[in-house]
C-alpha cells in the first residue's frame, strides 16, 4: 500500500503514542515499587511501634528506673515521628502514582485513537483497491463480449 501524507502523519503519531504507553508503562512500574517500599517501610515502623510499647508496657509492669523509661519513650516518640513521615510519603506516593496512571491512560487512549484511524485508512484502501479491481474485470468482461459478439458477426 503506498502511504500518503495522512497515513504517514498517523503512522508517526501512533509511533510516539506507543513509545508514550511504553515509558509510561515503566515510570508506573517504577511508582508502583516505590510505593510498595514505602509501604513495606510502614510496616515495619508500625511493627516497632508496636513491639516497643509491649515492651514498654511489661518494664512498667516489672518495675523501671526514670532514665530507662525517658529512653522507652523518647524511642517511641521517634518511631511515631517516623511513622507520620512515612505516611506522608506514601501520600505523596499515592499522588505520584495516580498522575501516571492518568497520563498512560491518556496515551493509550490516543495510541487506540491513532490505531483506529490507520485501520480504518487501510480498510477504505481495501474497499478502493477492490472497486478498482472489480471495474478492471467488469472491463475486462465487456471486451470478452464485445469480440465473441464481433467474432460471431
Amino acid at each position: 500500500m503506498n502511504k500518503n501524507p495522512s497515513q504517514l502523519a498517523f503512522s508517526t503519531l501512533k509511533k510516539l503514542a506507543q513509545k508514550s504507553v511504553d515509558d509510561n508503562l515503566i515510570k508506573l512500574k517504577k511508582a508502583n515499587e516505590n510505593h510498595q517500599n514505602a509501604q513495606s517501610q510502614l510496616n515495619v515502623l508500625n511493627n516497632y511501634y508496636v513491639e516497643y510499647q509491649q515492651k514498654l508496657n511489661n518494664a512498667l509492669f516489672e518495675g523501671i528506673k526514670g532514665s530507662e523509661l525517658n529512653n522507652f519513650k523518647s524511642f517511641i516518640a521517634s518511631i511515631e515521628q517516623g511513622i507520620e513521615q512515612q505516611k506522608k510519603l506514601l501520600l505523596s506516593l499515592d499522588i505520584k502514582q495516580k498522575q501516571i496512571k492518568n497520563q498512560f491512560n491518556q496515551s493509550q487512549k490516543s495510541l487506540n485513537t491513532y490505531t483506529t484511524l490507520l485501520n480504518k485508512q487501510y480498510n477504505q484502501y481495501l474497499q478502493r483497491q477492490n472497486r478498482l479491481q472489480q471495474k478492471l474485470t467488469d472491463e475486462f468482461a465487456q471486451l470478452q463480449l464485445a469480440r465473441r459478439v464481433l467474432n460471431e458477426c
